[in-house]
C-alpha cells in the first residue's frame, strides 16, 4: 500500500509525519484491497485537521476529515473513522458477492 503525507500551511516537526505515516500502515488490517491513503493535515486558527482520503481501488475513494484542539487527537479521531468506513466498504463487498452466488 502506498502512503503520502501532506502538511499545508505550516511546519510540524517529522516525528509527526513518521507517526501519521505508521499510523495509515495500521489502516490495511481494516481492508487489505486499499492501494493507497494520503494524509493531509493541517492548522485551521485554533483547530487542527487531518484528512485521510483512501484509494480502495476500481475507482472507489474513501475521504474521513476530524477536526480537534491537537493534531493527535485529530489524527487518532480520523484513523477510528478511516477504520470504521474501511470495515464497511468490506462488510458491503462480501454482500455484494454473496448476493451474485
Amino acid at each position: 500500500m502506498k502512503t503520502q503525507v501532506a502538511i499545508l500551511h505550516n511546519e510540524y516537526p517529522t516525528r509527526i509525519r513518521d507517526h501519521v505515516a505508521t499510523k495509515l500502515q495500521q489502516l490495511v488490517k481494516f481492508y487489505d484491497g486499499t492501494v493507497s491513503i494520503r494524509a493531509v493535515l493541517e492548522r485551521q486558527h485554533d483547530d487542527h485537521r487531518a484528512e485521510l482520503i483512501a484509494n480502495v481501488g476500481r475507482g472507489v475513494v474513501l475521504v474521513v476529515d476530524a477536526r480537534k484542539e491537537s493534531i493527535h487527537m485529530a489524527l487518532e479521531d480520523a484513523v477510528e473513522r478511516m477504520g470504521r468506513v474501511l470495515r464497511r466498504h468490506k462488510e458491503k463487498l462480501k454482500a455484494r458477492r454473496k448476493l451474485r452466488a
